[in-house]
């Protein structure tokens, strides 16, 4: 017999011996006493069911191999020091969970999967609010407008009740006891919602599809407790952090380089945004990706503009409809081509706004600067940006409605009044 094969014969003879009962108690201490040694050598382990790496883009929860198995999770990995299993949690339509990290994924036929709903409950009585990251989004997309850049040109449409709206796909999160997100459809990879959570209902995650075709998401849903500020502050749809990233209304193509003139932002939405102040960070700038000229659709464009045929950006009381909230909001024209704003200053041409909206992007009090993009900039903290539209887009409904100007019609000049925005930002440090 193999030494090792001794030592557990060994071991198994005296563990037996151990349980039976003796009248001596002399004997019954020193027997007790070896018990102890024995089970010292089979300690249980025990581990915290903290987030791991699932393999890929994926993460799981660590919990033993029984354990996830038992709640329906799949083994990806192994974690706490081998002990444990990474448990990955993948959702199908109609599907419930009650996991911290779970992904809801569908690649199918519209006909075979709509309607389709994710059911999350909080994982403890102590989670206050739910992330639902879009690492993959395509559904189909809004009603969409054509925008033009010749004048000789008419863009007469009688559909602009319709543009914007999701007529075919929608997706809506349910926030019960509290304010639900807008609904969204089209392209949304790289977005991302968080929604409050209540002890005592479940959060719904809602598509539904009309029409043929195939539709797919992987969205990532992570719970947070009270307090913890990856969940964002109280009202926030969206939460950004670092120093510079980009920020985009809903179904904005932002992959692409070029933007076609039939880029369409979402009707009645109401998509708040709000950034961390990171360290020795005094104020935050956007500028968009992509600058528009009157042959290039650029990434900002809401609404109408006052200034007749020229597509210039407007501010204040002449954004009624669809604009940017910034509050007290201003452009450093002497940076007009960059994000870069010092901290505390307020030039001879800058003013200070709350509201945005135009062909381009700016606060500028100049009428030649507002007709360009320029970096808009706002020193109100804590950060924050509302992008609001309303049902309707501003169109010509014939070609003897009215003339055909950046001003009566959303469809007139490039950028259009319809894009929506695409905007890189960037913190500030103090001075």
């Amino acid at each position: 017999m193999e030494p090792g094969q001794i030592l557990l014969s060994c071991l198994l003879v005296l563990s037996l011996s151990l349980v039976e009962i003796s009248t001596d108690s002399s004997l019954n201490s020193t027997q007790e006493s070896r018990a102890g040694k024995l089970i010292s050598m089979f300690q249980i382990v025990k581990f915290k069911n903290e987030a791991c790496a699932a393999g890929g883009v994926r993460n799981g929860t660590c919990y033993t191999g029984d354990e996830c198995k038992t709640r329906g999770g799949s083994s990806a990995g192994s974690c706490a020091g081998g002990y444990g299993v990474c448990c990955a949690f993948t959702l199908s339509c109609g599907a419930t969970t009650v996991e911290n990290c779970t992904y809801l994924v569908e690649t199918g036929s519209a006909s075979t999967i709509s309607p389709c709903k994710y059911t999350v409950c909080p994982c403890s009585r102590d989670i206050c609010r739910i992330r639902f990251d879009f690492m993959t989004f395509n559904i189909k997309g809004p009603v969409t407008g054509t925008a033009i850049s010749d004048p000789a040109m008419t863009a007469a449409t009688t559909e602009g009740g319709a543009i914007g709206d999701c007529t075919t796909d929608t997706f809506t999160i349910t926030a019960p006891g509290n304010f639900a997100p807008p609904l969204i459809c089209g392209f949304n990879s790289g977005q991302h919602m968080i929604v409050d959570a209540s002890p005592d209902k479940c959060n719904e995650a809602n598509f539904g599809l009309v029409g043929g075709g195939t539709r797919n998401w992987d969205i990532k849903v992570t719970q947070y407790a009270c307090g913890d500020e990856q969940g964002g502050p109280d009202g926030c749809l969206q939460y950004f952090t670092g120093t510079t990233g980009t920020v985009a209304s809903f179904n904005f193509p932002t992959t692409a380089s070029i933007l076609e003139p039939s880029t369409t932002h979402l009707s009645n939405q109401q998509q708040s945004m709000c950034w961390r102040q990171e360290t020795n960070t005094c104020a935050i700038c956007w500028i968009p990706e992509i600058l528009g000229t009157d042959q290039i659709t650029g990434s900002f464009g809401i609404s109408t503009t006052a200034g007749g045929n020229k597509a210039r950006g407007e501010t204040d009381g002449k954004c009624q409809g669809d604009y940017l909230l910034i509050p007290d909001a201003q452009s450093d024209v002497a940076t007009e081509d960059a994000d870069t704003f010092v901290v505390g200053s307020i030039g001879s041409d800058v003013r200070l706004s709350d509201r945005v909206c135009g062909r381009q992007l700016s606060s500028a009090n100049d009428n030649g600067d507002r007709r360009m993009s320029l970096s808009v900039c706002t020193q109100q903290r804590p950060f924050r940006m509302t992008f609001k539209t309303d049902a309707d887009e501003v169109t010509l409904t014939s070609t003897s409605a009215a003339p055909n100007s950046a001003a009566s019609n959303e469809l007139s000049r490039i950028p259009g009044g319809i894009v929506g925005f695409n905007l890189r930002w960037t913190l500030q440090a103090c001075s």
